[in-house]
């Protein structure tokens, strides 16, 4: 008679675990891709900071054309140097934007991000669990 209480008792916790495995697996992925979504999300920030800096070089450069009237050979090569490295800062920052939306995309019910209205860059990310509530 103990024996079948035991037999029962073992074959309840392995029902109950193996029904806590794939909520365990989703809670899961839901915290690998916060992770992933803050990662790319600061790098995302960095580069389009970057990008402002090389923009503002170039706009100084620029002006410096302008001011003197002169095309010296080295301030053109300055100047496309500065265009190049500002449209490749610039790039870096629509690829993040493009995998940021990807990892958003890949968990549309997973994940609610919160954006910042003045830099339109994720600054709360709140992982939600199958009740959607906060």
């Amino acid at each position: 008679m103990d024996l079948g209480k035991i037999v029962f008792a073992i074959i309840g916790f392995s029902t109950s675990f193996l029904f806590c495995v794939p909520n365990i697996k989703k809670w899961q992925k839901k915290q690998v891709a916060g992770e992933k979504l803050k990662i790319v999300s600061e790098a995302l920030e960095a580069a389009e900071e970057r990008a402002v800096r090389f923009q503002q070089r170039h706009d100084r450069i620029l002006s410096q054309i302008c001011a003197s009237y002169l095309t010296n050979t080295e301030v053109v090569e300055a100047l496309a140097g500065a265009r190049a490295t500002m449209n490749q800062a610039l790039d870096f920052a629509v690829e993040l934007r493009k995998i940021q939306f990807r990892i958003i995309a890949s968990f549309p019910d997973a994940i609610d991000v919160l954006l910042d209205t003045s830099k339109q860059t994720p600054t709360n990310i709140r992982i939600l669990g199958p009740s959607r509530g906060a």
